[in-house]
């Protein structure tokens, strides 16, 4: 998309809850694009935590780091979020994102709106951080639209 596109573009899908799927090889090294969820915003700057198809690896990875399996949640794919694939977002981690740099990854072909979850499966993302001895973003950003 060029410029303009890429920022109405942004605009009109940003939003707690969209699902992007787009590459980010600056924080999760790989250029495999990857599915990421919007669960909190503030001004400029959007938080989201990232998707991932196997379950093996991020419960080995709970395991390891000695955090709390509910801080795991499955999504299941459907019509309106998009996914290709059954989904387990692991809510110990989550990466900020400005709304500028979605438009530049917008603008270079790196990033699509996929779809948005769902109100019960936000809730759920939101418990898991909440759950979570080291993700830090705090509960007053963590609210759906449909609160």
């Amino acid at each position: 998309m060029v410029g303009t596109l890429a920022s109405l573009y942004v605009e009109k899908t940003l939003r707690i809850g969209a699902v992007y799927k787009m590459e980010a090889p600056e924080l999760i090294s790989t250029s495999i694009p990857h599915y990421f969820i919007i669960v909190a915003r503030d001004c400029d700057d959007n938080f989201l935590v990232l998707c991932s198809a196997s379950k093996e690896a991020r419960v080995h990875h709970i395991e390891v780091m000695g955090y709390d399996y509910s801080t795991l949640i499955f999504i299941k794919p459907d019509k309106k979020n998009g996914l290709s694939k059954d989904t387990y977002v692991n809510c110990n981690d989550y990466y900020p994102f400005s709304k500028q740099s979605l438009i530049k990854k917008c603008n270079e072909g790196l990033l699509i709106h996929t779809g948005d979850i769902s109100f019960n499966h936000y809730d759920q993302i939101r418990t898991g951080i909440h759950n979570s001895f080291v993700n830090d973003l705090p509960s007053a950003l963590l609210v759906h639209p449909e609160e």
